[in-house]
């Protein structure tokens, strides 16, 4: 059936079209997740701000180039065009394949148009590739006609449900969790209101924005977290003295100092100045706090950086680097490339850092001493996990172990911000 064939005669009629699948797969729910097979279906709790406004969702862009997937809804969904208001009924609860067919979206047997809004019923979630997430499910044709756009819609409180336990272990301390939802809330926010209004997205699902993991990050002790902190933001003046919300950051482990947001991103929203951070040594593994040696080869420095900057190509060849610039600690903030041909350039420390290990799991931080050997730098003496700006999370737990409150750990990495609070549910 193709749902576009006739849009005007559907518009006009106002109806709604009824699909009903039979496909002879049944997705069953243990846990948080769909697998397949049959079993006992446990509840999943309900959505917070379901009842919001949608505008002020969050969209979470989940597959940049998504070629084909298989889709779910427990209770159900609702297919609605984007642009024209034709919807139609998927009252099927069964796994369906998605992808495209002549440039249109293909649900299970059923072709849709080149952009649709997925709405579940309630209990409003989805599954996807047996992930499941809260909200809506947006799906647009991408220009090449090859893949699909796929972005979830969600209330923010449901998001931060799936952000909160895969960015920090869902078993440390309330306080800990509480600090970092508000922090989370926060940097969402910020990169929604600067970059959301020029894309169909806001956010990513990975750590170039911060880490979302659907219903799987859930639990009690992440929940409560949530609704501890419902709609608590930070708040510091910009450089027009004005408060605004800003990227409120945070990393694994700094270090031991954190490290000024302008130094390590080059931004100035607000000033968020390092301070020093005995908490994340004592909380961490040795293991975990200290790292290295790591070597890379000039060849591969060079292959690397123009790579990710193809404008570093009139280097002809990366020779040798330099340390130009170390924040606290000796963090490294600056680095001088020099070219086979004389010529040089430069980069931030932490762009740096990504370019040599996008990961970021091996070269854990720039906290690290750079060295020459023959033919290529190490990396040795390493301190920390992350860019070190803002929230150190293992610097939060140890804190609430000492009895801290959340809103004193925010104000002892983010010493300069206020503690608001904004609506982000339905009033009741």
């Amino acid at each position: 059936m193709d749902y576009c064939k006739d849009i005007q005669t559907l518009t006009t009629a106002g109806g709604r079209v009824a699909a009903s699948f039979l496909s002879g797969m049944w997705v069953c729910i243990i846990g948080l997740a769909f697998l397949t097979g049959c079993g006992k279906r446990d509840t999943v709790e309900p959505a917070v701000g379901i009842d919001s406004p949608e505008r002020t969702w969050v969209r979470v862009l989940l597959f940049g180039n998504l070629d084909q997937s298989t889709v779910a809804a427990p209770a159900g969904f609702t297919v609605e065009g984007v642009g024209n208001g034709v919807t139609a009924d998927f009252s099927d609860t069964g796994r369906m394949h998605l992808g495209l067919e002549n440039g249109r979206i293909r649900i299970g047997e059923h072709r849709v148009c080149q952009e649709v809004m997925l709405r579940p019923n309630d209990p409003y979630y989805f599954v996807l590739d047996g992930i499941g997430f809260r909200g809506n499910l947006h799906l647009r044709v991408n220009e090449d006609a090859n893949s699909i756009q796929v972005i979830n819609h969600v209330p923010l409180e449901s998001y931060l449900l799936g952000v909160i336990g895969a960015e920090m272990y869902s078993y440390w301390e309330p306080e800990a969790l509480k600090a970092q939802t508000v922090a989370a809330r926060t940097y969402c926010l910020a990169i929604q209101h600067r970059f959301g209004p020029a894309r169909a997205w806001d956010v990513t699902r990975t750590q170039s924005n911060q880490m979302y993991h659907g219903l799987a990050a859930e639990n009690t002790r992440i929940r409560q977290a949530v609704l501890d902190t419902t709609g608590q933001i930070l708040v510091a003046a910009g450089p027009d003295g004005r408060e605004v919300i800003f990227p409120a950051y945070y990393s694994s482990s700094c270090g031991g100092h954190t490290e000024n947001s302008r130094a390590v991103f080059g931004d100035d929203w607000v000033n968020l100045p390092g301070t020093a951070c005995p908490w994340c040594e004592r909380t961490s593994r040795r293991s975990d706090f200290f790292w290295g040696p790591v070597d890379y080869s000039m060849d591969e420095v060079s292959r690397r950086l123009t790579e990710r900057y193809p404008s570093l190509q009139r280097l002809e060849h990366i020779a040798d680097v330099n340390v130009l610039e170390t924040g606290s600690l000796g963090r490294i903030t600056q680095v001088e490339l020099i070219g086979a041909n004389g010529q040089r350039d430069r980069v931030r420390g932490e762009d740096f850092r990504l370019s040599l290990d996008p990961t970021g799991r091996r070269l854990r931080s720039t906290l690290v001493d750079l060295v020459k050997i023959n033919g290529g730098i190490r990396f040795e003496n390493g301190r920390g996990f992350g860019h070190g700006v803002g929230l150190c999370q293992y610097g939060a737990q140890g804190l609430a172990r000492q009895g801290h409150h959340y809103d004193e750990i925010l104000s002892f990495y983010y010493p300069e911000a206020r503690l608001v609070t904004i609506q982000t549910t339905a009033a009741q």
